[in-house]
């Protein structure tokens, strides 16, 4: 009887640190406790700012107050471990565009206080877009506009973005070669193909001409009209200039 006891005794031990073993292998992940956090807190930013009747023209006071009630919800997930990290990155970059808007209050008297704002709202936006499409955030009916205006602002600012990074890649893609010369004046040109998904009335760059040393020694304002996409339009400049090196940069487009 003894023994059968003591072996009961033991399997029961056994069994418990079996247990014990399970609980330690066992990780707690923080993606809906963020989710969660996020809703909580942009409902407690917009308890404050929708009782100003012109939000262009909060108060440093009343947008300090905003600020701090949305971070007071969300401040402490930056080291949480999360299960998707995608989620954990865009809940990062939108805790430090949190801070930048704190920041950016500091300049509120300043000239480039809105710009500063505004630069963190956009990054804002931008990733409760991404976190509200896959994750369908949920706030009180009363607040449903607020993030409406959000996605919709996120949006605006994900589509400029692309269209930034499709120009540049374009500008990168306009070679020069000379074409004529005449003893005095150098005539260059460039026919490029437009491979971005958009269409342009208008398209200006500035070819900025170098010496060995990398010296500006001329700038050329070039443009194109009516550039459409899938359509290859020329560029061309004169000049009396004999340079090294150029460099393409964007001017204007429309």
């Amino acid at each position: 009887m003894r023994r059968l006891v003591t072996l009961a005794i033991t399997l029961l031990a056994g069994l418990s640190l079996v247990g014990c073993g399970n609980q330690k292998k066992q990780t707690k992940y923080y993606d809906q406790d963020f989710i969660s956090s996020l809703e909580k807190g942009l409902e407690a930013r917009w308890s404050i700012t929708d009782t100003v009747k012109d939000p262009s023209n909060a108060s440093k006071k009343v947008l300090t107050e905003a600020v701090n009630a949305e971070l007071s919800e969300v401040k402490d997930y930056d080291n949480k471990k999360f299960k998707n990290n995608k989620l954990h990155e865009e809940a990062i970059t939108y805790l430090n565009a949190l801070d930048d808007q704190k920041i950016a209050l500091k300049s509120y008297d300043k000239s480039n206080f809105f710009d500063k704002w505004n630069k963190a709202y956009d990054t804002r936006t931008q990733m409760i877009l991404k976190i509200n499409d896959k994750y369908k955030l949920k706030v009180n009916d009363k607040y449903k506009s607020d993030l409406t205006e959000l996605t919709r602002r996120g949006d605006e600012v994900a589509n400029a973005s692309k269209k930034s990074a499709a120009i540049k890649s374009l500008i990168k893609s306009i070679k020069f070669k000379q074409t004529k010369d005449d003893g005095y004046t150098y005539t260059y040109d460039a026919k490029v193909k437009n491979n971005t998904a958009y269409s342009f009335k208008s398209f200006g760059i500035k070819v900025k001409l170098m010496d060995a040393q990398k010296t500006v020694i001329d700038t050329q304002a070039v443009y194109t009209d009516n550039w459409d996409k899938g359509q290859t339009n020329q560029f061309e400049f004169m000049t009396d200039k004999k340079f090294n090196s150029y460099e393409v940069v964007q001017d204007y487009t429309e």
